[in-house]
């Protein structure tokens, strides 16, 4: 025979409204926390209603709107729906829990009251260095609210422990520059540093002057001095991404659940094991090659419509842009004078450029003909 279910347990009603609230916002944390999330799968179909937070075209990845704050702000007012509260079933009834816009306008975007607040630690410590302040009513039981700190947990993805390879080498048969980072929790940003985020950097900084107004631009790459790269990785508890930490979440191990492998490869392209197989090695070959929209995908080069926050180009760890895209900043130890991938869209599918390992210097200055990207890493002590 088989066995019963167990009955749930019902849970008792609180008597005070106090307590009531608290088991209501508690129960909401899952919605909110997949609303901030999950900003994409809330996005309509014909756009948002908020030109003052969100300027949506089609080169826009849908991933922009992961953890991010003007999607937050846009949403609750009424710009994606009508009818933002969240409803909640507790106790027999529909709760309706609201973000409340309990915060002082940022001028250099709009004069509305904000639904968030930027925080930054400001005192060493284990604790999240940076995040949102947001404050949670239910419209049934007035007189209490909640603040609930969001974190940027979209933006970056873990790098697992293994042992890895660096550059290129001129044999196959040699092992050249090894490295591993057993026992090194290290998280790697997953797309380019925006705009949007740097304007964040700015407010947090009382610099709101130097903000980029045009709402265009946020989800674009911030092309920021080498210098300012790294401050701004920094004021972070963060650092400029290496490139050691590139060639580790673009060069695809042949065995991911090894991690000790007896030998390291080092792979040219992030998804095509054999070059010449692959788009970039065919276009070098035939200078009347074709690229087709799936080329684009894996690798926006010369030819390529511009595309933002796309992760058809996602590496084995789910970092992006690993070729093709714009040239990126990279710190760089072991050979301090290539510091920059060169692989972009701005080179022809036949250059040279576009291999993993490929890299060249940068002398620390954007330019018009050079725009250079770049992006943070960071790196957990237990």
């Amino acid at each position: 025979m088989r066995p019963r279910p167990l009955a749930r347990a019902l849970q008792k009603r609180p008597d005070s409204p106090e307590k009531l609230f608290t088991q209501v916002i508690l129960a909401a944390k899952p919605e909110l926390q997949r609303l901030w999330e999950e900003g994409d799968r809330y996005f309509p179909k014909d756009g948002v209603q908020c030109k003052d937070e969100i300027l949506h075209d089609k080169s826009i990845g849908r991933s922009y709107y992961q953890c991010q704050p003007h999607f937050w702000q846009c949403y609750w007012q009424h710009g994606v729906t009508k009818t933002p509260a969240l409803a909640i079933e507790l106790f027999g009834q529909t709760f309706h829990v609201m973000a409340k816009a309990s915060f002082e306008p940022i001028e250099a975007y709009s004069t509305s009251a904000r639904y968030y607040k930027i925080f930054k630690r400001e005192t060493p410590g284990l604790n999240l260095h940076y995040g949102y302040i947001v404050e949670l009513a239910v419209l049934e039981i007035p007189g209490f609210t909640q603040p609930l700190i969001l974190a940027d947990s979209c933006r970056d993805t873990y790098l697992p422990e293994r042992i890895y390879g660096y550059g290129k080498v001129e044999d196959r048969r040699e092992e050249g520059f090894i490295w591993d980072n057993f026992g090194r929790e290290i998280y790697l940003d997953k797309f380019y540093v925006s705009n949007q985020q740097v304007n964040e950097w700015r407010v947090l900084k009382g610099e709101a002057s130097k903000i980029i107004q045009d709402r265009k631009l946020w989800p674009k790459p911030a092309l920021l001095s080498l210098s300012d790269q790294k401050n701004y990785c920094a004021f972070f508890g963060k650092r400029l991404l290496e490139a050691k930490l590139f060639d580790a979440a673009t060069m695809a191990p042949s065995d991911t659940k090894n991690p000790k492998p007896e030998k390291v490869l080092r792979p040219d392209t992030p998804w095509q094991r054999d070059y010449s197989r692959s788009f970039l090695g065919m276009a070098k070959i035939n200078p009347d090659y074709q690229l087709t929209p799936l080329d684009c995908q894996l690798a926006q080069v010369q030819g390529c419509a511009e595309r933002f926050f796309t992760t058809d180009s996602s590496t084995w760890m789910g970092f992006n842009f690993a070729l093709g895209f714009y040239p990126e900043s990279l710190a760089n130890d072991i050979d301090p004078d290539k510091n920059l991938k060169m692989s972009s869209r701005f080179l022809a599918p036949s250059s040279e450029w576009h291999q993993l390992g490929m890299r060249s210097h940068w002398k620390g200055e954007q330019t018009e003909n050079q725009p250079v990207a770049f992006r943070c890493y960071e790196e957990v002590v237990p």
